[in-house]
C-alpha cells in the first residue's frame, strides 16, 4: 500500500544534490546542481521553454479543432471511417498521451488526479477508446466528452498571462468563461434532446437530431439573457432539467464574477487564508513588516527572475504578503503580474491567528522588513524585535526568520543571543551602506560592483552592439552563485580550476566555502575565503562563482571526465600527484609571498575560556594603566566578593573563588558587547591578543580586597573610571557606549573645540564629508572604515551647518585627523572653506527627514494610489552636487552622493536614461524602478542609496553567506592555510591601473597574466569616461575574455 501511495503521490521527489548537510542548509536547492529525475525533466519540458510553449499551443489548437469537429459531426452521419472521426481519434490519442505524461511527471500526483484540471484532462482522454471499439458498440456519451476538450484552451490563455486580477483581465475571464459555459451547455442540450427522447420521437427527428447545435446555442443565449422568446424549447425531461440548471447557474455565477470586477475597481477584502495545498516543499515565502511599494517591487522581481531559478516552472515559487492594511491600487496591479503566485492577506505578524492564515509554519523563510523612513528608528526596531519574537514563538526554529533592523545596536542586542531564537537572522543594511561608501573613497565604483553582484531584477532585450550600455548590461547580468565542483576538479589546485573555468565558461571563481577549524570553538565550521591560493579542491568544498546565469553554473558542475578530454589541465590530474606535490604545483609562477613568509609561523587561536569578563577587563585596563593613567572618567561603584559578583555590563556573569563560570556562548557575546561599548578594546571575537601581565604587577598582601586583587593603590572605582574613559583605551576601533558619551560630554566638547577649523588648510588631500540636514547617526561606521589598519588614512573634514552635540561628535572624535568645519554645503563659499578644491573625495551624506509632497493634492487616499514624494535631504544633495560640479568640474569624478530615494539618482549629472523599449516588457512592468541601475551616476559609483541595500536580505534567502562575502569584499578576508583561518586579514579588493603592455589586448590575457605573475584575481574593469561613447566611467564586472582593454582602464583585483 505504501508503494502504491508513493507511486501516486511523488510530492517529495526533487533533484539529488551531492553535498553535505551544512551545504544544503547554507544554499537554496534551486541554486545547487544535482541530478534530476526523468519525471522532473518531463515536467519541465511540458511546462517551460520552447517545448512547453509549443505543447501549450498544440493543446490549444487541438482542443479548438475537437470542439469544431464535434459540432460538424452533429450535422452529419457519424461513422468510424469518415475524416472527422479519424481526426478525433488522433486528437484523443494526443490528449491520452498528455494525461499520461502529466500523471507521470506531477510532483503531487494525488492532488493532480483529483483536481478539477485532472478530471477535465482524463475526461478529454477517455474517447481514445474509439481506437479499439467499433462505432456500433460505442456509447454516444463518449462523443460528448470530445466536446468537453474545448475547456483545454484555457491552458494557453493562462500561460500567456491573460488571466489575472486586473480589471481588464477579469473582464476577459468573464467573457471567456461565459462563452465556454454557453458552448458546453449548448452541446449538452443538443445531446439530451436527441438521446433522451423516446424512440418514437427520435424516428421523427432529422439526421442532425431533434434540435441541431445552432438551435441549442441560440436557446442557451436567449435563456441566460432572460429574454425567453419561446420559439425553441426543450421537449424532454432531461432537456428541461439542463435548462433549469443553466438559469440557476446564470443567476448565481454571473453576478459573482461581475461583483469581483466591481470590487477590483474599488477595493476588495483580503481577510481570507492561504490554501496550504499550493505549498510545494521549499518554494514558499512570507513577506511581512513595514515595507514600501518599491521594496515589494524589488523583492518580487528578484525572486521571480528566471536567471535565479531555472526550475520555476517545475517548482513554482509562491509568496504570501502579510500586512496590516488594504493594498493600494498600484499594489493590486503589481500582484496581478505574477499570475496568482503572489497573494496578499491583510493581517499582522503579531497575531498568531494571522500567521496561521498565511501558513507561516510551513514557509521556508519569512522576511520581516522595517520601515526605512521611520522618524524614530529606535521605536521601529523595538517593533521589529516584538514581531520577530512573535513569529519565532509560532514557528519555533523550523522556519528561517530574516529580520531587517535600522540600527546596528539593535543587531547586537542580547535578545538575539538566546538559544531558542537561533532561527532568527538579523541584518542591518545601513551599517554596510556606510562602510561601502567609505571603501568607495579608495576603490572607485565598489558600491556599484558589490550591489550588481547580488542584484538581477531586470533584463534587456535589445541594446546597440559595441556600446557602453551593452557592456554595462553584461556587467549587471553577472551574479554570485554557489558551485558544486565536478569530480574532475577534485584534487586540483584552486588556481588551476580558476583558470580553467574562466577560459572555458567565462566565469570567475573568486571564493571558496570550505570546512575549517573555527578559532573560537576549536571545532570544524564552514567559512568563506576570498581567493584562497594554494587550496586543493576537495569534494566538500563549494565554490562561489561570478557568472551571467544559473545555467553557466550547472554547465560547470555537470562537467565530467568524458567532457574534459583535450582540456589542458586534465592530463596533470592523471599524473596522480600526492597532496604535497599538488600544494607545490602551480599553473605558472603563482606565488603568495605573504603566506610564504608566514609559512613557518604557527597559527595561534584561543578558545573562549572560563575566565570571567571582569577579570579580563581589569587585566586589560592595568596593562595600559601606566601609559594611559591620565585617561579616566568619573567613579562608578561596583560590588564584588570572594564567592561571586555580578558585573554592571550588558550581560553579567557570576564568578568567584568557587563560582560557576558562564558558557562559551555567553562569554563570547559578553566580550563582544564590551568591545562595542569601548571596554577592553584589545579583545576580538572571544580571543585575547595579549596575555595577562600579572607577573609584572606587584600585588599587595593587605587585607583590603581591592589591593589584593589589583595593583597597589588602585581601587575598583579607579578601574571603573578607566572603563568609562573617552577616547576608549586601546585602539579606537569600537563605538563608545552611550553611557560613556553622556558622562564625558565636557571632554568631548573640548575635543570638538580643538578640532574645529574655520578654513581647511591641510598638508595632504582630505576627504570632505558634507551634511546639510540631520547629523547621520551611523557616521561612526563611515569614519571607522576610513581608519582601518593597513589602509590609507587621509584627513577627514566634516562640513555641517550646526555644531554637533557631544553624543554626535563623541562617536567620530575618537579617531585621529578628523576635523569639523561649521558651514552649509549648500553655499559655495562654505564648500571653499571646507577645502573642496583640494579634497580627494567629497562625500555628500543624506538622511531620512521631511517628505516633500509631489502629488499636488496632498496625501489623502493612500489606499488607492502611491503618493509621489521625495526626501528634503535628496533635494538638498542634488543642489550640493551641482555646487561641487561648478567648483571642481563635472568630469572631476570626486563625489559620492547618498540619496534616500532611488528615483532621485536620475536627476544627478551626467543625465542619461535607457528607453523602456530596450527592456523586456514583463520585467519593466514588474519593476520599472530597476532602470536606476543603468543611470550614469550609479554606473560610475557616484550615486548610492540605502534603498539599494535590500539585496542583503533577498540574496540571503538563496545564499546564507551573502553577508560574509560582502563583509570580506569591503574590509578584506582571512587567508586559508592548512585547514585553519589565518590570524591576519590579507585578501583585499583593490582597484589598480592596467599595465601599459595590456592595453589593446584581450581581457582574457590580462586575467591570466595577473593570476600567473602577480597571484591576483581579476573581477572586472572600471572603464574610463568616453569609452564606447560613455558619458561617465562605469563598472564592467567579469568582461568577456575577448573584450579589448582600453587606455585608462583600471582593474578590480583581489590580492
Amino acid at each position: 500500500m505504501a508503494t502504491l501511495f508513493a507511486l501516486l503521490n511523488s510530492r517529495n521527489r526533487s533533484k539529488r544534490i551531492e553535498a553535505s548537510k551544512p551545504v544544503l542548509e547554507t544554499y537554496h536547492e534551486s541554486f545547487l546542481y544535482g541530478k534530476v529525475d526523468l519525471t522532473v525533466r518531463v515536467r519541465g519540458a511540458i511546462r517551460s521553454g520552447w517545448i512547453g510553449f509549443i505543447w501549450h499551443l498544440l493543446e490549444f489548437f487541438l482542443a479548438t479543432a475537437s470542439g469544431v469537429l464535434y459540432v460538424y459531426s452533429t450535422y452529419k452521419d457519424y461513422t468510424k471511417y469518415n475524416w472527422a472521426s479519424v481526426a478525433q481519434n488522433y486528437i484523443s490519442l494526443f490528449f491520452a498521451i498528455d494525461y499520461a505524461l502529466r500523471v507521470y511527471s506531477e510532483s503531487a500526483r494525488w492532488c493532480y488526479v483529483f483536481s478539477l484540471r485532472g478530471l477535465i484532462d482524463i475526461l478529454s482522454a477517455v474517447p481514445v477508446v474509439y481506437f479499439i471499439r467499433s462505432v456500433e458498440t460505442n456509447g454516444r456519451f463518449l462523443r460528448l466528452l470530445q466536446f468537453l476538450r474545448i475547456v483545454r484552451i484555457i491552458s494557453l490563455v493562462n500561460k500567456i498571462g491573460v488571466f489575472g486580477s486586473t480589471i481588464l483581465q477579469q473582464v476577459l475571464v468573464l467573457i471567456t468563461s461565459t462563452f465556454g459555459a454557453v458552448f458546453l451547455i449548448a452541446g449538452l442540450i443538443h445531446y439530451v434532446e436527441y438521446h433522451g427522447a423516446p424512440q418514437s420521437r427520435q424516428a421523427e427527428c432529422p439526421e442532425e437530431g431533434c434540435i441541431n447545435f445552432w438551435d441549442a446555442f441560440y436557446f442557451v443565449i436567449v435563456t441566460i439573457s432572460t429574454v425567453g422568446y419561446g420559439d425553441i424549447t426543450p421537449e424532454t425531461a432531461l432537456g428541461r432539467l439542463v435548462a433549469i440548471l443553466t438559469i440557476i447557474g446564470a443567476l448565481v455565477i454571473l453576478p459573482i464574477q461581475i461583483g469581483r470586477i466591481t470590487f477590483l475597481a474599488s477595493r476588495r477584502p483580503y481577510g481570507g487564508s492561504f490554501d496550504s495545498k499550493k505549498i510545494l516543499e521549499s518554494r514558499f515565502l512570507v513577506i511581512t513588516g513595514s515595507f514600501t511599494f518599491q521594496e515589494l517591487q524589488e523583492y518580487l522581481a528578484e525572486f521571480y527572475n528566471p536567471t535565479h531559478c531555472e526550475d520555476l516552472e517545475i517548482y513554482p515559487l509562491r509568496v504570501n504578503i502579510l500586512a496590516p492594511f488594504s493594498p493600494s491600487f498600484e499594489l493590486k496591479q503589481l500582484l496581478s503580474l505574477y499570475n496568482g503566485l503572489v497573494e496578499f492577506i491583510e493581517g499582522s505578524p503579531i497575531r498568531q491567528s494571522d500567521l496561521a492564515r498565511v501558513c507561516a509554519e510551513r514557509a521556508s523563510a519569512i522576511f520581516l522588513l522595517a520601515k526605512n523612513d521611520a522618524k524614530d528608528r529606535g521605536v521601529e526596531d523595538a517593533a521589529q524585535i516584538v514581531k520577530a519574537l512573535a513569529i519565532q514563538r509560532y514557528c519555533n526554529d523550523h522556519v528561517r526568520i530574516i529580520v531587517e533592523v535600522l540600527e546596528p545596536a539593535t543587531q547586537a542586542s542580547a535578545v538575539w543571543d538566546l538559544t531558542d531564537n537561533r532561527g532568527i537572522e538579523v541584518i542591518c543594511p545601513i551599517k554596510f551602506h556606510y562602510r561601502m561608501i567609505a571603501r568607495s573613497c579608495f576603490v572607485k565604483g565598489l558600491y556599484t560592483l558589490i550591489t550588481n553582484m547580488f542584484t538581477s531584477e531586470i533584463k534587456m532585450k535589445t541594446l546597440p552592439r559595441n556600446s557602453f550600455l551593452s557592456e554595462y548590461f553584461s556587467s549587471f547580468d553577472n551574479e554570485v552563485y554557489p558551485l558544486i565542483f565536478p569530480k574532475a576538479c577534485h584534487g586540483m589546485l584552486y588556481e588551476e580550476v580558476v583558470e580553467f573555468i574562466f577560459e572555458n565558461f567565462n566565469a570567475v571563481l573568486f571564493a571558496l566555502d570550505v570546512n575549517v577549524i573555527d578559532p573560537e570553538k576549536e571545532q570544524p565550521a564552514r567559512k568563506v575565503f576570498l581567493h584562497p591560493k594554494g587550496r586543493v579542491i576537495i569534494a566538500d568544498d563549494v565554490g562561489l562563482l561570478l557568472c551571467p546565469d544559473l545555467g553557466t553554473v550547472f554547465d560547470v558542475s555537470g562537467f565530467d571526465d568524458k567532457k574534459s578530454k583535450g582540456k589542458k589541465w586534465i592530463p596533470r590530474k592523471k599524473r596522480n600527484f600526492s597532496s604535497v606535490q599538488l600544494q607545490n604545483y602551480r599553473t605558472g609562477p603563482v606565488v603568495d609571498e605573504v603566506e610564504q613568509s608566514r609559512a613557518t609561523d604557527p597559527i595561534s587561536y584561543t578558545a573562549v575560556d572560563s575566565e570571567s569578563l571582569e577579570s579580563r577587563m581589569k587585566t586589560e585596563i592595568f596593562s595600559w594603566y601606566e601609559s594611559d593613567e591620565s585617561r579616566h572618567g568619573s567613579s562608578h561603584g561596583r560590588k564584588h566578593g570572594n564567592d561571586g559578583s555580578r558585573q554592571g555590563t550588558n550581560r553579567g556573569s557570576k564568578h568567584g573563588n568557587g563560582g560557576r563560570h558562564g558558557t562559551d556562548r555567553e562569554s563570547k557575546h559578553a566580550i563582544e558587547d564590551s568591545i562595542e561599548a569601548g571596554y577592553g578594546s584589545k579583545f576580538s571575537n572571544g580571543t585575547r591578543d595579549v596575555s595577562r601581565r600579572h607577573d609584572s604587577v606587584s600585588l599587595s598582601d593587605s587585607d583590603s580586597e581591592d589591593e589584593g586583587l589589583y595593583p597597589r593603590g588602585v581601587s575598583l572605582e579607579k578601574a571603573t573610571d578607566l572603563l568609562l574613559a573617552w577616547p576608549p583605551i586601546g585602539p579606537n576601533q569600537v563605538q563608545p557606549h552611550a553611557s560613556v558619551l553622556e558622562r564625558r560630554q565636557d571632554v568631548i566638547l573640548e575635543n570638538l573645540q580643538a578640532r574645529t577649523v574655520g578654513v581647511v588648510s591641510l598638508n595632504a588631500p582630505h576627504i570632505l564629508v558634507c551634511c546639510q540636514n540631520d547629523w547621520p547617526q551611523e557616521m561612526f561606521y563611515l569614519v571607522k572604515e576610513l581608519r582601518k589598519p593597513d589602509m590609507p588614512k587621509p584627513p577627514i573634514v566634516i562640513l555641517y551647518p550646526d555644531r554637533p552635540s557631544a553624543i554626535e561628535w563623541g562617536k567620530v572624535g575618537i579617531f585621529e585627523d578628523v576635523f569639523f568645519c561649521k558651514g552649509s554645503p549648500m553655499y559655495e563659499l562654505d564648500l571653499m572653506r571646507g577645502g573642496v578644491l583640494h579634497a580627494e573625495r567629497v562625500v555628500i551624506l543624506g538622511c531620512h527627514d521631511t517628505l516633500v509632497d509631489l502629488s499636488v493634492k496632498g496625501v489623502e487616499d493612500l489606499a488607492h494610489r502611491r503618493v509621489p514624494s521625495a526626501q528634503r535631504s535628496d533635494v538638498d544633495n542634488i543642489v550640493i552636487a551641482a555646487n561641487v560640479d561648478r567648483l571642481v568640474g563635472v568630469d572631476a569624478g570626486v563625489m559620492i552622493i547618498d540619496m534616500q530615494h532611488t528615483f532621485a539618482l536620475h536627476y544627478l549629472r551626467p543625465k542619461f536614461e535607457v528607453q523602456k523599449e530596450h527592456v523586456k516588457k514583463v520585467d519593466y512592468r514588474r519593476n520599472p524602478e530597476a532602470l536606476v541601475h543603468f543611470g550614469p551616476p550609479f554606473m560610475e559609483g557616484k550615486a548610492v542609496s540605502p534603498a539599494l541595500m535590500g539585496f542583503l536580505l533577498r540574496s540571503s534567502f538563496y545564499n546564507k553567506n551573502t553577508l560574509s562575502i560582502v563583509e570580506q569584499l569591503i574590509g578584506g578576508g582571512h587567508t586559508l592555510r592548512e585547514g585553519t583561518m589565518g590570524n591576519k586579514t590579507l585578501r583585499i579588493l583593490n582597484l589598480v591601473p592596467v599595465a601599459q603592455h595590456s592595453v589593446g589586448k584581450p581581457y582574457g590575457d590580462l586575467f591570466v597574466s595577473l593570476l600567473h605573475d602577480k597571484g591576483a584575481l581579476a573581477l572586472g574593469l572600471y572603464r574610463a569616461p568616453g569609452t564606447l561613447g560613455a558619458p561617465a566611467g562605469y563598472v564592467f564586472t567579469n568582461p568577456p575574455k575577448h573584450c579589448l582593454v582600453s587606455e585608462g582602464d583600471q582593474v578590480y583585483i583581489i590580492v
